[in-house]
């Protein structure tokens, strides 16, 4: 068993990622959202006021999808919505990052 830590870049696809997750077996998560550092540094520090056309700065809110997940199933997650015409890792908007758990205190 893993935890799934998954970075979503843009909230446009949130729903399709739920979906694959839950499809995919995945359903015991939590989901937060909010801001990316670029958009914090935009409106909240003026000496980067003149950054807001950068490529970087324009998506400004993301979530963070984390729960407990096997390798085989946040692939088949990924496999879906590639399949699906979402290839949202070749668009560069979703990183998934898979840690190792050793033990759960419950």
């Amino acid at each position: 068993m893993m935890y799934m830590v998954l970075h979503l870049y843009s909230d446009k696809y949130l729903e399709d990622i739920l979906l694959a997750l839950s499809e995919a077996g995945i359903s015991d998560t939590l989901v937060l959202n909010g801001e990316t550092l670029g958009k914090k540094m935009l409106y909240d520090i003026p000496l980067f006021a003149s950054f807001k056309d950068s490529p970087g700065i324009m998506q400004s809110y993301g979530s963070v999808i984390m729960g407990e997940a096997k390798k085989e199933d946040v692939a088949f997650a990924l496999e879906e919505l590639k399949n699906s015409g979402l290839d949202l890792q070749k668009k560069g908007l979703i990183k998934v990052y898979l840690l190792p758990i050793s033990e759960v205190i419950e």
